[in-house]
């Protein structure tokens, strides 16, 4: 096995890794997003050593591999990069987390290209996903069925919808939806009966699971990828299909035998249309207001604070007192803070995914575009991939998937070994002497705030029984005094 071989299998190696494992990662936190999540910073431990990999592939085969599709994600990460430069950015530290993240995304994604893998290692990359999937599904309905209420993973069973290593049930049910699609999708694929079971039974537990998680994003999500995976499934295996249709309705079979999933409480829920409407149209007032350079990085939840305020005052809009730091809408968040030149950037991706899309035969480019849509509609009602690490890397994963499939690669003598090699130490050596810090962190503080907390609980209930005892001592005194002496 050359060193170019060892590569290849130390990524698949690495991916089962954090697919199987590091994913699932559990650890007591305060809540919140992005690095205050214990899992993302173990994705976020893996994220640099996938990267390095590739770059040290670079170095193995003197040459690097991309696509057009690359060109383009280059060019839209220096235009989100630009607006770092306007006058308006006193608030910009606040987003290069948010940043940094993008431009490991389109390095992981040119690392992916280089090992130029078979159908074979492809397959295994997306079986991969959906065994994150399977775990995740399991750990969901071991939430909703099996945990007591003092259990260890601190999850509130009195909540009545499963979150998953996600802490949010939406997040949950976007990825959910994401490992159903891309288990139909390979069930047409693969011919190992083995796996092919175990592409089902992922099916049935994911949908089991999407029903009881109450989404809405979910269920549209799973609605509209449904829409555009069946055609290219109908044509391309009718009786698999009508086996993989089965499964999905047999786990919502078993989802609905749950007394309260459709109780009136969740019907409620799914009618309601939430703030999201205010977020959305405010918003975009925002946006007419300062269409070309946006409010700065980083800007938004002060900047949304003042503007909402204001028309409060004015009686447009009715008061709302919760903190927003997203409009639940990706489009109208890099619009707010940057402008019009963030827009063109999403514009190019979008217009070079359907030009990606266009080289497949309808039905198997809307088979295709089904394997994003849950997370891309997901991102236009909430944060996902600030909420979720690992739903930036299957995101990332799946359009490279597409891109691999169009066979477009092209490729250029590249030959800077010492300064890769040097990359691909220090970055992820950095990258997870940080996170490990950060977890870390995260742990002192969670139990200082639960120590707090534990504190003021036998501080109130010392003050209740004290309560209680001079409450009886007063009873007893009153009642010696009403008692008739003899």
């Amino acid at each position: 096995m050359d060193l170019q071989q060892k590569l290849t299998r130390a990524f698949i190696i690495t991916f089962a890794l954090l697919m199987g494992i590091g994913a699932h990662y559990f650890q007591y936190n305060l809540g919140g997003s992005s690095l205050k999540l214990p899992q993302n910073n173990v994705v976020w431990i893996f994220f640099p050593v996938l990267i390095a990999l590739g770059f040290w592939k670079i170095t193995a085969q003197q040459k690097i591999f991309y696509s057009r599709f690359t060109v383009v994600l280059l060019s839209a990460l220096i235009l989100f990069y630009i607006p770092l430069f306007y006058p308006n950015n006193e608030l910009a530290n606040q987003s290069y987390v948010r940043l940094l993240g993008l431009f490991a995304g389109v390095l992981l994604f040119i690392s992916l290209q280089q090992f130029q893998f078979d159908k074979k290692n492809l397959e295994k990359l997306l079986l991969l996903i959906v065994l994150a999937g399977f775990l995740q599904a399991c750990y969901s309905l071991m939430q909703d069925y099996l945990l007591p209420a003092d259990n260890i993973f601190g999850y509130n069973v009195d909540y009545g919808r499963p979150d998953g290593i996600f802490q949010q049930p939406n997040v949950l049910a976007s990825f959910m939806v994401t490992t159903l699609i891309l288990a139909g999708y390979l069930l047409q694929k693969i011919r190992d009966k083995k796996l092919q079971f175990f592409l089902l039974l992922t099916a049935l537990l994911n949908a089991w699971v999407i029903t009881i998680s109450v989404s809405r994003t979910g269920y549209l999500g799973l609605l509209i990828a449904l829409i555009l995976f069946i055609p290219w499934a109908w044509q391309s295996n009718k009786k698999k299909l009508g086996i993989f249709l089965l499964a999905l309705s047999l786990g919502i079979g078993f989802a609905s035998l749950k007394s309260d999933v459709l109780g009136a409480k969740n019907v409620e829920k799914l009618k309601k249309g939430g703030a999201r409407l205010n977020f959305y149209s405010h918003s975009w007032q925002m946006i007419k207001d300062q269409p070309l350079i946006g409010y700065g990085y980083g800007g938004f939840e002060k900047n949304y604070l003042i503007t909402y305020n204001q028309q409060v005052k004015n009686g447009n809009l009715p008061a709302f007192n919760t903190r927003l730091t997203h409009p639940h809408n990706e489009i109208l968040f890099w619009a707010v803070e940057g402008g019009v030149v963030p827009i063109v950037a999403i514009l190019l991706l979008a217009i070079a995914f359907i030009r990606l899309l266009s080289v497949f035969r309808l039905a198997h480019a809307m088979a295709l575009s089904a394997l994003v849509a849950p997370i891309i509609v997901h991102t236009q009602t909430e944060y996902p991939l600030y909420h979720s690490a690992l739903h930036w890397l299957v995101l990332l994963v799946l359009v490279f998937y597409i891109d691999s499939q169009s066979e477009n690669s092209r490729q250029q003598l590249f030959r800077p070994t010492f300064v890769l090699r040097s990359l691909a130490l220090l970055i992820p050596l950095l990258t997870i002497l940080f996170m490990i810090s950060n977890l870390y962190n995260i742990s002192k503080i969670t139990a200082f705030e639960r120590s707090k907390k534990t504190k003021i609980e036998k501080q109130t209930s010392k003050a209740a029984a004290s309560s209680s005892a001079v409450n009886a001592n007063k009873q007893k005194s009153i009642n010696s005094q009403l008692m008739p002496k003899e």
